[in-house]
């Protein structure tokens, strides 16, 4: 007898993913989950699940990229007076995955419990379908799911102190080029010539004008400092 076929791979544990550009990596985080229903008078394969999501998406404020949505067709068990008036109906689940620490929450579930208490009339205008009941209770749940989200920024180098400056010299010799060392030797006015530090103030002794001329001046007590 022919050998039975090999058993089929284990589903994978989440969907797969496209390249993601770089930067880009797949981890786990905590979503808040708002699923709504609604019963619509169609058979299952008379409904365009792509268009119905489409219409789904504003009515629970669900945009990419915080919040993912997925709609979920399921046939109707009809009864035999149903069938017999070939009334298919079928319930429409469309769940809103949205980040716990988004900026969208609160949106999000506003818009949920709006939608689930609208007739049946309101929410087919809302979706572009023959809507013969609502469900007026919203399943909200906390989970966790994989997303392709940016890693957060790399934190800034840290910053070099400023270079350091030379200590501030107060020596009047350095800060005023016109002063001269105490061992410096200068011209009295008798035609001796003496050093700096044994002039005392109002002696007389041979200086520059600021017009370069030369003439004898006192010299003052400010002049003599240390």
């Amino acid at each position: 007898s022919p050998s039975p076929p090999p058993p089929s791979p284990p589903p994978p544990s989440q969907p797969p993913f496209s390249p993601l550009p770089d930067g880009i990596v797949v981890e786990e985080v905590s979503v808040i989950k708002f699923t709504v229903v609604v019963t619509i008078s169609a058979e299952v394969n008379d409904i365009d699940v792509t268009e119905l999501e489409a219409s789904f998406r504003p009515a629970q404020q669900c945009f990419l990229t915080e919040c993912k949505l997925t709609v979920t067709l399921h046939p109707v068990e009809q009864s035999a007076a149903r069938r017999a008036l070939q009334t298919a109906q079928t319930t429409a689940s469309s769940t809103a995955s949205v980040f716990k620490d988004g900026n969208t929450l609160s949106a999000v579930r506003n818009a949920n419990y709006i939608f689930a208490g609208s007739s049946a009339t309101q929410a087919g205008n809302i979706l572009n379908q023959p809507v013969s009941e609502v469900d007026p209770n919203v399943n909200e749940r906390e989970d966790t799911e994989p997303r392709a989200v940016a890693p957060p920024p790399p934190s800034a180098p840290p910053t070099s102190p400023p270079p350091s400056l030379p200590p501030l010299d107060l020596n009047p010799q350095s800060m005023d080029p016109s002063c001269f060392p105490s061992s410096a030797m200068v011209q009295r006015a008798d035609g001796e010539t003496a050093p700096l530090s044994s002039l005392s103030a109002g002696d007389s002794i041979l200086a520059a004008a600021a017009d370069g001329t030369l003439g004898f001046d006192a010299a003052s007590s400010f002049s003599l400092a240390d």
